[in-house]
This record gives C-alpha cells, sequence and structure tokens, in this order.
C-alpha cells in the first residue's frame, strides 16, 4: 500500500486499529509535546482533531479558523511548531490549496489526516511527517482497519521526546522507548479481520492493474471534470467549497441556489434537497447523498478512483429529473396551502 502510495523507502508504514480515526489518534498521542501545534479547522474531522488535543491536553495549541466551505490562512505559520491538518474534509469538500506553505527546514512535525486523500490526491511526502489514513475510503475497503506512515524525522521524535502515557492499544514504542520496528513489519497490534485483508489486496491489485497511483489521480480527475461541467451549466446548484483552489475534486459537495425564489423561501431549500434524496434513493439511482449535518441544503457525492465517470454523468441526469419533479411537488402543495 505503502508503495502504491509512493511513500519513500525511508518510511515506516503499519497496520492500526480504528480506521483512520485511530490512526489519527495514535499519531498525536505519541507525537505531540515538544512543541506547540498549529491546527487547521477545514472540517469536522480537523476540529475533531483539535478538541482531541485540548482534551488530552496533548500540546498548547492556536487554532486557525475560516468560513465554512475554505481553508484557513496559513501565512502566520511558525516553522518551530508542529502542524496537524486534514488533507480532504469529506464533509466540507474542502482540502489545503497546496503544501508550499509548509517549510522544508521545519523543525517541527507534519501531521496528515489522509483518510480520503490518500488515492485521491498527489501527496508531498517532503512537506509530511506522519500521514495517517483507512482502507475503506478510496480503494473501497471494509472499514475498522487504518495505516499510520512515519517518515525518518517522525521516527527520531518518537524515540528522543519525553512522552506522556499513552494506551497499549496506541502505543508505538517498546517498554525502554525504542521504536517499535515488529509493528512495522507486520505484526498488527490487533489482529485485522482476514476477510477484510483479502478484499484490500484484492483492491490494491485493481489498482495496480489500473496504472497505479497516476492512473487513479486521472480517474479522480475526470469525475470531477465531470460534475464540474454539470455544476458550471445548471443555475440551481453550486459549489459548497466556494474556493476554487480548496475545493476537493473527489469529496464533491454541492448546495442549492435558488435565487428565482421570492424573499424568505430561503428555508425550502432543506425540504427541496431532502425531496430530491428520497425520489433517488426510492428509484435506486443514488443513496446517502446528504450533505452533511453542518452544511448549507445540498449534496455530497463521492468521486474517488472507484466510482466510474459514465455513472457519475448519468446521477447529474437523475439530479435534474429530481430537482423538477421535487420542485414540481413543493409548488403543488403551497398551492394547496394558500
Amino acid at each position: 500500500m505503502a508503495s502504491l502510495l509512493e511513500l519513500p523507502d525511508s518510511w515506516l508504514c503499519g497496520i492500526v486499529p480504528g480506521s483512520g480515526t485511530g490512526a489519527c489518534s495514535m499519531a498525536l498521542q505519541n507525537l505531540l509535546g515538544p512543541f506547540p501545534v498549529e491546527t487547521f479547522l477545514s472540517d469536522n474531522f480537523s476540529q475533531y482533531w483539535a478538541n482531541e488535543i485540548d482534551t488530552l491536553a496533548l500540546a498548547p495549541q492556536n487554532r486557525h479558523v475560516c468560513a465554512y466551505g475554505d481553508f484557513p490562512n496559513t501565512s502566520t505559520i511558525d516553522p518551530n511548531h508542529d502542524i496537524v491538518l486534514v488533507l480532504n474534509g469529506t464533509n466540507s469538500g474542502v482540502c489545503p490549496p497546496d503544501l508550499d506553505w509548509i517549510s522544508p527546514d521545519r523543525a517541527g512535525l507534519v501531521i496528515a489526516d489522509a483518510v480520503s486523500a490518500a488515492f485521491t490526491r498527489h501527496i508531498d511526502s517532503d512537506r509530511i511527517d506522519v500521514l495517517c489514513w483507512s482502507w475503506q475510503k478510496a480503494l473501497g475497503g471494509e472499514g475498522g482497519h487504518g495505516m499510520i506512515a512515519l517518515s525518518p524525522r517522525a521516527l527520531a521524535r518518537l524515540m528522543a521526546h519525553d512522552r506522556k502515557p499513552v494506551a497499549r492499544l496506541m502505543r508505538l514504542h517498546n517498554p525502554d522507548g525504542s521504536v517499535n520496528k515488529a509493528f512495522f513489519g507486520g505484526r498488527t497490534i490487533s489482529t485485522p479481520s482476514m476477510f477484510a485483508v483479502a478484499d484490500i489486496h484484492s483492491a490494491l491489485d485493481w489498482a495496480e492493474a489500473c496504472g497505479g497511483l497516476p492512473a487513479l489521480l486521472n480517474r479522480v480527475a475526470s469525475n470531477y471534470a465531470v460534475m464540474a461541467d454539470w455544476v458550471n451549466s445548471t443555475p440551481w446548484i453550486d459549489w459548497t467549497c466556494t474556493n476554487p483552489a480548496a475545493r476537493s475534486t473527489c469529496s464533491i459537495t454541492l448546495r442549492l441556489v435558488r435565487e428565482q425564489l421570492a424573499a424568505g423561501e430561503a428555508e425550502d431549500d432543506g425540504k427541496i434537497a431532502a425531496g430530491m434524496i428520497r425520489l433517488l434513493e426510492a428509484e435506486g439511482a443514488a443513496f446517502d447523498i446528504w450533505s452533511y449535518g453542518d452544511a448549507p441544503p445540498g449534496f455530497r457525492i463521492w468521486a474517488g478512483p472507484t466510482v466510474e465517470t459514465e455513472d457519475l454523468a448519468i446521477l447529474c441526469e437523475w439530479l435534474a429529473w429530481a430537482y423538477s419533479k421535487t420542485c414540481e411537488q413543493h409548488t403543488t402543495r403551497s398551492d394547496i396551502r394558500a
């Protein structure tokens, strides 16, 4: 899996329990502490990690926030601090536009939640020290199993600093403080399901047969292009992420835009979106595309490498049909109430 992600040979990679969430929590608890940490709140999971850092008193924290649907400003980063960020926000549809603002000569570590970024976007390993992801996202594997990859700089931190107590299930080191190399050599902390192992092996074989990481990224780009063309030509839909540079190409988050309605009818957008989704589910055309709870009324569509571009094109046609049908029903009910 590390090879498919094109991670350097000097990195160590291990399987962890608890999916990508377990991997990220493990990284925070084992590595944070020597320096203050900069967190970037671009989606709900980045908020989750910021809260965990405070709750467990892992390190002094400087939170960078912004409006929903954008990525925070990065111009005030201290290269002597650690950084925690999410590389692809599945609920907000937001990514950091680039990682050029992270200094190659930094003193701090960069811990990246890449749960849905792995295999969907290029990850600059020169700007990242800890990469956390799961089997279940981009390659469609089973949930419950995650991965953590550590750079040489992260390994040096793991051996060097005075750490707070870490629960056994989350511990990346031996009792004497040395790195647990057995863990990174295939001896898992908890035994993964062999069915899940076989499933992810099948997914990896498929990815290699497609042409490896470049081919996966091309599939994501094609999927995004179809969705972008449809959004650009459809007046009643728009991106939740208003900043094109920070927009995810695989986590498609859309909001309703109905400027033709009279003032005061904006609250009906939630009803329109809900009606559309119920119609699509009844027709078997789309499932689980509700926007995240904190997002504006709309849709959340996965466009990762396992999704066929042709299917997304068909979904756009279904969305147009469902919008027309739902608006018609909504107008009829409003007329009856009047």
